[in-house]
């Protein structure tokens, strides 16, 4: 038996109040102690957002920006 199951084995046997608080604490738990995300398989993030931004066109190389052009009216 692992540790969740001790511990939901001993909190069946609570009274409903007690039980919040378990859960309450349960809580404080998580956020005194985060877990990290889950890694990330970066080859397929990449894949993805290389799939999304495809639609879009491209800004050639060339292109140089210029501020004041950008604010005429």
């Amino acid at each position: 038996m692992n540790t969740a199951d001790l511990i939901y084995q001993e909190a069946k046997t609570l009274p409903e109040h007690l039980g919040a608080e378990v859960l309450d604490f349960i809580g404080y738990l998580r956020t005194r102690h985060p877990t990290p995300p889950e890694p990330v398989d970066q080859a397929a993030k990449l894949a993805e957002l290389e799939d999304f931004f495809s639609h879009y066109p491209r800004i050639p190389k060339s292109f140089k920006f210029q501020r004041e052009g950008a604010n005429e009216r």
